[in-house]
């Protein structure tokens, strides 16, 4: 199916942004359309771009003319009306690559005479009105002929708002004139002409989908999820093959090892959720779904009990495999149409429902998991020791003793560099004694006895104070010798007491009364 789009679907949309166009972008790869352009009609689509610039600019200046000057606003519409200029100038490029973006071609005028187009609009033969205008409308539709000539297996759908060129005074079908053309290319049956692209769209979609439906977001959603849903099978899930996954969070045996993707088949229950957007217009949005998935692992213990579903291994690729439903996650890149572009899966999780949760859950946390799991490890060989001994390199210890490099020692003798002992002694400076002593200086002693200072010795001892001994006399009781003090009978009687008060003092009780006749002799002398 070829789509021939006119100036007048553009100029209701020159960003080519709005819902219809995001069909199109979905349908023109999900339904087999091909969407052709012509030149003529790009010019007149640039050209309406820049007229209608051109009446925003000058209603931009009456609004900046009246308000900017009270509300110092001039160098806000000034940049306002640059971007405006700018726009202008670059849209021929924007809408070239918009075209591109959506799979479409730009098509040349058809190579016709001049006297064909003077002849129709002389006759006044639709496309041109009554007075002979038509001259753009007519190499349109020139070029539509030779698009159904060219392709006799493809139907054509014309989409153009010009019902006053093209169509018939019920406007439901194309102009007879145009109807007569057809005819000469047998194409009558074959070209369809469409008033507006969300018609056209609702129409196919109606002859694609089981339930037709009046909402065009509708549609879009319906293509952008398949276009999704399709992208993910092809590009996303390929990627998942071979990944890792968590034997807690799949819901896989206690004791599984190094659990992984081999296979994902069956995208369900897609949805999509905008969570930001992109360059260019574009947007992420995160997808889940849920998907058969067949997981190969290892198991710790190989005896372990295996679940219903679990297959064993024949012990060279995986020790056992499993077929189950697990529910992807991931993040998708969209274009500014919706399109995916590229996508990832982030996250493999078993449904809520999978009895193989129950197990984990009175596990506990995934710390004692991987403890358990380690502690499993400490048990068994998960590789055959003869393996190890079959691998170890043997080599021959004569081929090492024949490796070793064999030297002479009378060639490292000969080596060995030999230096003249009377070489080294005549290099050894000599420096005579005399030299030395020469250098040496000499300081005249008595010159050091004249620097030495010399000081009165009689000044000194007229510094040193002097005091007489009989002030210290007078200062110090006079006593008893010590040994008359120690052989005194007193001194026995006092030391006695004294150690009886600190006895009595430590136990709490009172002082015992010594008597006199205890003493060796009398407190007298003392």
């Amino acid at each position: 199916m070829i789509v021939v789009l006119d100036t007048t679907v553009f100029s209701s949309d020159f960003t080519c942004s709005g819902t219809a166009w995001r069909v199109l972008a979905h349908a023109s790869k999900a339904w087999g359309l091909q969407i052709r352009v012509p030149e003529v009609v790009v010019a007149e689509a640039v050209g309406g771009y820049e007229r209608e610039i051109g009446h925003a600019s000058l209603a931009l200046e009456k609004v900046v003319t009246k308000y900017s000057g009270r509300l110092g606003l001039g160098q806000p519409f000034a940049d306002l009306l640059g971007s405006l200029q700018e726009r202008r100038r670059g849209y021929q490029e924007r809408l070239t690559r918009l075209i591109e973006d959506l799979g479409g071609t730009v098509l040349p005028p058809p190579d016709v005479p001049h006297m064909e187009l003077a002849r129709r609009a002389a006759s006044r033969r639709k496309p041109c009105d009554q007075k002979g205008d038509g001259y753009r409308d007519t190499l349109n539709w020139l070029l539509i002929l030779e698009i159904a000539e060219s392709s006799p297996e493809e139907t054509i759908f014309w989409v153009t708002d010009n019902s006053t060129d093209f169509a018939n005074e019920e406007k439901d079908n194309l102009h007879e004139d145009l109807l007569e053309d057809l005819e000469g290319v047998g194409a009558t049956s074959r070209v369809r002409w469409f008033s507006d692209l969300s018609s056209l769209l609702l129409s196919l979609a109606a002859s694609h989908y089981d339930e037709s439906s009046d909402d065009l977001r509708n549609v879009r959603d319906n293509l952008q999820r398949g276009a999704i849903a399709e992208f993910i099978n092809a590009s996303v899930l390929p990627s998942a093959v071979k990944k890792l996954v968590s034997p807690r969070r799949c819901a896989l045996p206690l004791d599984a090892l190094k659990p992984e993707v081999l296979a994902v088949q069956g995208v369900q229950g897609l949805e999509l959720e905008v969570k930001g957007v992109a360059e260019q217009g574009g947007a992420f949005a995160e997808f889940s779904f849920t998907a058969e998935a067949l997981i190969g692992l290892d198991l710790a213990d190989t005896a372990t009990e295996l679940p219903e579903g679990f297959e064993r291994g024949d012990g060279i690729d995986r020790s056992a495999t499993v077929l189950k439903e697990l529910g992807f996650q991931g993040l998708i890149e969209l274009d500014s149409y919706g399109r995916p572009v590229s996508g990832e899966v982030s996250n493999i999780d078993a449904l809520i429902d999978d009895p193989g949760l129950e197990p984990w859950k009175s596990k506990g946390s995934g710390l004692a998991s991987l403890q358990a799991a380690l502690s499993g490890l400490q048990h068994h060989n998960l590789v055959d020791p003869v393996l190890f001994e079959s691998l170890r390199p043997k080599i021959d210890p004569g081929f090492l003793d024949a490796m070793r490099p064999k030297i002479d020692s009378g060639f490292l003798d000969a080596m060995r560099p030999k230096i003249d002992s009377g070489f080294l002694d005549a290099m050894r400076p000599k420096i005579d004694s005399g030299f030395l002593d020469a250098m040496r200086p000499k300081i005249d002693p008595g010159f050091l006895d004249a620097m030495r200072p010399k000081i009165d010795p009689g000044l000194l001892d007229a510094m040193r104070p002097k005091i007489d001994p009989k002030v210290f006399e007078g200062m110090f009781p006079t006593v008893n010798a010590f040994k008359r003090i120690a052989d005194s009978s007193a001194f026995a009687s006092a030391f006695r007491l004294s150690a009886a008060q600190a006895d009595l003092d430590d136990d709490g009780g009172g002082v015992e009364e010594i008597s006199e006749e205890e003493g060796d002799g009398d407190a007298s002398d003392v």
